[in-house]
Formats: structure tokens, sequence, C-alpha cells
């Protein structure tokens, strides 16, 4: 009389193979949703911050312009530069946002007419520190 019980067995170690697969498969696939959802919210908001430093960048180019009082308390450099056309005034503020950047703009305020200025830098900075990691072994050639 013959057994015939060899084959199951083989079946159950590949079933159990299968479901440990699929829980590593699960558990990783949960945290790549948390770290994408925390990358995500970040994101959103730098986004936030970052536009409302520039809708205050805008009001106080409106007033700079118009020669009226500043909205949000910031220090501006004023500038008299000579061109050719003759002397222009150019004004520089930056305004912080988020952990480590910046919104830096400079504006050239009236043109020959006196009545427009022109945008001439509009751009975010890094603010943080830098910090070199020279901790990686390079060959120096000896």
């Amino acid at each position: 009389m013959k057994r015939g019980g060899g084959v199951s067995g083989a079946v159950s170690l590949v079933m159990i193979f299968c479901v440990l697969c699929l829980a590593v498969f699960a558990v990783l696939t949960i945290a790549t949703a948390d770290r994408e959802a925390k990358l995500s919210e970040m994101t959103a908001q730098n986004a936030a911050d970052y536009y409302e430093a520039d809708r205050q960048a805008v009001e106080i180019v409106a007033a700079l312009r118009d020669g009226k009082t500043l909205p949000v308390d910031v220090e501006i450099e004023h500038v008299l530069s000579t061109y050719p056309d003759g002397p222009v005034e150019t004004a520089a503020f930056s305004l912080p946002f988020g952990d480590s950047q910046a919104l830096r703009v400079e504006v050239m305020l009236g043109d020959q007419d006196g009545e427009t200025c022109q945008i001439l830098r509009w751009q975010t900075e890094y603010t943080g520190e830098w910090e070199i990691d020279s901790s990686m072994p390079v060959w120096d050639g000896e």
C-alpha cells in the first residue's frame, strides 16, 4: 500500500512562502504610502508658503510703484544707479518663507515716464546653513 502525502507537503510550503511574500509586500506598500503622504503634505505646505510670500511681494511692489505705505514690515534697500538714459532708483527686499528659503525681489522704480516699474529679479534663495560632508574618504593620489 502506497501513501500519497509527499505532494501535499510541498504545496503547503509553497503556500506559506506565498503568504509571507504577500505580507511583506503589504507592509512595504503601507510604509511607502505613509512616506508619500508626508512628502505631499510637505510639498503642499512649501507651495502655500511660497505663494503667500509671492502675494506679499506683489503688494510691496505695487506700494513702492504707487508711493504708498508698505503693507508688511520689510527692510527695503534703495539704490540709485546711473544708466545711459539717466539715474534710476532700484529697490530690493527679501521675504522669508518656509524653514530655509526666501523670496528675493529687486525692481527698478519708474522709467522715463516715472509711472511703471520693471522687475529685475524675482527669485527664491536658500537661506539655511550649508553643512559640508567631508566624511567620504577620497583617494588623494598617493
